[in-house]
């Protein structure tokens, strides 16, 4: 005989075409399990299942569980699971009930704040989840007039340490990957051991231009990579292999404005074809003995690298981009780097551009402090000031004070509020990268666009003569750095500046 709470289950499904599990009524235990599955089905949605008396009561979060306090998500309670299904990661062949594949995107174990059986019984669960993402106070609340059939339900986030602030990155899309084995939903749907090969993959090898291959006098790395022949940007075929390769070019240049700081990343398993999402923090796929991390005051793990290994496992975790702070990863909260990034609007030319970073140069000039500059890779161009390690709030402070200023001499010209109904026809002198958290691409990291581009520094003397913001990429950078005399930004790191009241950035006008 079935037992009793998992019939619906099982009559639900036909287990010799799908790969779940049947299961069984299991003893309850000791220490309550919590899954959470990212499932593709006929829509995207979230399946959260808590154990009890031995099952896991299953719910269908539509839009997934959000960490903003007093957030509702609509969650549609569903038939009871086997244990078993906390492990299944998968995907449900096409035409079976609930088709599609299935990711563990979180797991842990679940704390009732009071009798767990009461609570679910009265429609109000309330709980701690201590998980490899999700953490902190929760609550379950049903709704008592949902649609006919539906036992709909609220999924809330309780207000601890561990929530955050309308506004912040969702860790949905921060944390997109599975906790089980670090993969993506199509790189799920492939199989256990090989991705499913996209249109890029299926690309002809023959005409692809390859990036130029590291030399034998420079560094190497030890990282060993999967997939090396996936392309990670189409339109150039620019594979994995070959930005390992570009990396190990470029080492020698990028490590000293890359090791040692706190990273955000863009990151693109499946290319820039596929879906990319910004991680600020480590999770799956992330946490290996190749990267450095810290745990900051908030109890997130910020990750750095500390050598070209750390690098290629970034970028065999399908990294595209690496963003840094403005800080080293042992002095968060002191920034010894000021960016000011110079983001052209719309009709805005070259010269432009180019003439805002020689204006912003000058400003800083007058005030005896030495600045740098680089392509960003994108649209724009980046001002950076080396400091002697100032406070957040004085940084923020005094590169306000220049961007406003330039906007107020020039007003034709320059904007220094971000609203972009203001932007048009102007530059906007971004200085609001310039806090605790935020971040800026980094020297010599590649960009997640086409061509492949790369934020290549450069000496001032060189400004002139630069057409485009993205005009260096993985493939012209190597030969460009084996040319070059000597680094644009040597002695960056040796340069201990003190920031002048900002009141005296403001006096200096035209």
């Amino acid at each position: 005989m079935e037992p009793r709470g998992l019939q619906s289950y099982r009559k639900k499904r036909n287990f010799e075409a799908t790969p779940e599990p049947r299961g069984r009524a299991a003893r309850a235990a000791s220490q309550y399990r919590y899954v959470v599955q990212k499932h593709a089905a006929r829509s995207l949605h979230y399946d959260f299942r808590l154990e009890l008396d031995g099952m896991m009561k299953s719910w269908a979060v539509t839009r997934g569980p959000s960490l903003v306090p007093g957030e509702k998500r609509l969650a549609i309670h569903v038939e009871d699971h086997p244990i078993e299904y906390a492990d299944f990661e998968g995907t449900i062949p096409k035409g079976e009930y609930g088709g599609g594949t299935v990711m563990i995107w979180d797991r842990g174990h679940w704390h009732p704040d009071a009798d767990a059986h009461e609570g679910y019984r009265k429609g109000h669960l309330g709980f701690t989840l201590d998980g490899e993402k999700l953490k902190g106070r929760w609550h379950l609340v049903r709704l008592r007039h949902a649609d006919k059939g539906q036992d709909a339900w609220l999924l809330i986030k309780g207000n601890d340490a561990a929530a955050r602030e309308p506004g912040e990155q969702d860790v949905l899309d921060e944390m997109p990957l599975s906790v089980a084995s670090g993969r993506s939903l199509s790189e799920i749907a492939g199989g256990p051991s090989r991705k499913r090969a996209s249109k890029a993959d299926r690309q002809p090898r023959a005409r692809r231009a390859k990036a130029p291959r590291k030399s034998s006098s420079g560094p190497e790395g030890s990282i060993q990579l999967t997939h090396p022949d996936r392309i990670y940007w189409p339109d150039v075929e620019i594979t994995k292999q070959d930005l390992a390769d570009y990396y190990r070019a470029a080492w020698t240049f990028a490590a000293p404005q890359i090791v040692g700081r706190p990273l955000a990343l863009v990151r693109c398993p499946d290319g820039t074809a596929g879906q990319c999402f910004f991680q600020k923090h480590a999770a799956a796929g992330l946490a290996g003995a190749d990267l450095r991390i810290v745990v900051d005051s908030k109890g997130r793990q910020v990750i750095a690298v500390d050598d070209l290994d750390g690098m290629l496992s970034l970028v065999q975790a399908g990294t595209l981009e690496v963003h840094v702070r403005g800080s080293t990863i042992d002095h968060l909260d002191l920034c010894n780097r000021i960016v000011f990034d110079l983001d052209p609007g719309e009709g805005v030319g070259w010269s432009a551009v180019v003439a805002a970073a020689r204006a912003v140069r000058e400003r800083l000039d007058a005030l005896e402090l030495v600045s740098f500059v680089k392509l960003s890779g994108g649209k724009g161009l980046h001002v950076v000031l080396p400091t002697d390690s100032v406070e957040w709030a004085d940084a923020k402070a005094f590169a306000e004070s220049i961007a406003r200023s330039l906007a107020a001499d020039e007003p034709e010209r320059y904007v220094a509020k971000m609203a972009k109904s203001l932007r048009a026809g102007k530059i906007f002198v971004d200085y609001l990268r310039n806090s605790l958290e935020q971040t800026s691409v980094a020297p010599y990291s590649t960009r997640a666009r086409d061509g492949a581009p790369v934020s290549m520094p450069i000496a001032w003397q060189e400004l002139g003569r630069t057409i485009a913001s993205d005009q260096y990429s993985v493939s012209n950078v190597p030969k460009r750095l084996h040319g070059v005399k000597e680094d644009p930004w040597k002695g960056i790191g040796d340069i201990r500046q003190r920031l002048p009241r900002p009141r005296k950035a403001r006096a200096r006008s035209g």
